[in-house]
């Protein structure tokens, strides 16, 4: 620091005339004497050589701590450069039916698709794909169905206790619950394991009400689902138009049907009744347009399984009331949920927070006050009990 200093009086004070060399050194010899009497030493010149070599032994001091950090820093960019390519692989092998996916080099000395998703992930840097051990596919199922280990809500008690409120805050929809489970109707609620199916992707970004008129103009003009594939897609559009996004509703349905007519001979998915949950996951989610809240709606309305299905109301109430992270996707909101929720209450609280949500607009407020009563061992107040009739909004 003394050095250069000195450095720059020296051009400071001749701006025109560039300082030379012996100069230079001389500022160099001075400002070490001078260092060297400040601290109480004997006069002592340090050579410029010498002032390096010091200067090079700090630095090899510390090029253990460096290297330390260096070396933690490739490890996690390795770890999540490794998870990424698992899921990527782990991700295509479930929309190819479960066979397994192997990614080669192109032919014209490019990547492949799937390589070059890696490489964008990673940072620019491709990623060798080598078969995941055991531990690592573990790892992977692991991340996806507990994406949020340490966040411990919702307990089961506030659980009940939401559900209680909300028994409370919807009388009309608590009351005619159980009708509606056993005739049928709303979002996926049919005998027919494709009926549920079609009509949960016909309830995509619309409402109950154009939801359940495109499902039955469907009906009403292709009585069976082999009429539905065989048919023009200009016609199954025209039937299903009331409920948005006709063209690619269309395109969807008839590509389940197409697929199971020809891996089984048959426009049916009720060999789903007979599969374990995990399994029935896996073959639904390889259609294209069908994801976990859809998967989730068959499984629990019409499969009648311990599912916990996450709409946008359901999602939004989840965020606000803390229990899952700000930052948590719908898909990590239900696999955090489906955990956490008690089995016996999935299906009321579901449909209850649903209806809620429609109502208050996901607005929070009366679901707090109400479940702050019940917990205090109080009474909720007649206002509380009095809710308007809800408007249509977007699922």
């Amino acid at each position: 620091v003394n050095r250069r200093s000195d450095m720059v009086k020296m051009e400071l004070a001749s701006p025109s005339q560039a300082p030379s060399h012996s100069a230079l050194k001389s500022a160099a010899v001075n400002s070490d004497v001078a260092s060297v009497k400040s601290d109480g030493g004997a006069p002592h010149v340090y050579s410029l050589r010498h002032r390096r070599a010091l200067e090079v032994d700090a630095e090899v001091a510390q090029a253990p701590a460096k290297r330390i950090k260096l070396e933690e820093a490739s490890r996690d960019v390795k770890s999540e450069s490794k998870v990424t390519a698992i899921k990527v692989e782990t991700k295509a092998k479930i929309q190819s039916g479960g066979k397994p996916v192997t990614y080669a080099k192109s032919t014209c000395g490019g990547t492949t698709k799937a390589e070059e998703e890696v490489k964008t992930k990673g940072g620019g840097k491709l990623v060798t794909r080598a078969k995941p051990t055991r531990e690592e596919t573990k790892l992977a199922v692991a991340s996806a169905a507990f994406p949020f280990p340490n966040h411990a809500k919702p307990s089961a008690t506030e659980c009940e206790i939401a559900h209680s409120a909300l028994l409370a805050l919807c009388p009309a929809k608590a009351s005619s619950m159980a009708a509606e489970r056993d005739a049928g109707g709303g979002c996926g609620q049919r005998q027919c394991v494709l009926d549920s199916l079609v009509g949960t992707i016909l309830s995509q970004n619309t409402t109950d009400v154009n939801s359940h008129r495109a499902f039955s103009a469907l009906k009403a003009a292709f009585p069976t689902w082999e009429g539905v594939r065989t048919a023009p897609p200009e016609q199954i559009e025209a039937a299903i138009r009331s409920g948005g996004l006709a063209a690619i509703k269309t395109g969807r349905i008839q590509q389940i049907l197409n697929h199971l007519k020809a891996s089984r001979g048959d426009c049916s998915l009720e060999h789903l009744r007979e599969l374990p949950d995990d399994e029935v996951k896996a073959e639904l989610s390889a259609f294209k347009g069908v994801g976990a809240k859809t998967i989730s709606c068959v499984l629990m309305f019409c499969l009648r399984r311990a599912d916990f299905p996450v709409d946008t109301h359901v999602w939004k109430i989840a965020i606000s009331l803390g229990w899952v992270p700000k930052t948590a996707s719908r898909d990590q909101t239900y696999a955090h949920l489906n955990r956490r929720v008690p089995d016996e209450i999935k299906h009321e609280l579901h449909v209850l927070l649903v209806e809620y949500g429609k109502i208050h607009r996901n607005c929070i407020k009366q679901l707090r006050q109400a479940s702050t009563l019940l917990e205090e061992g109080k009474a909720l107040p007649e206002p509380l009990r009095s809710l308007p009739e809800p408007p249509l909004l977007l699922e």
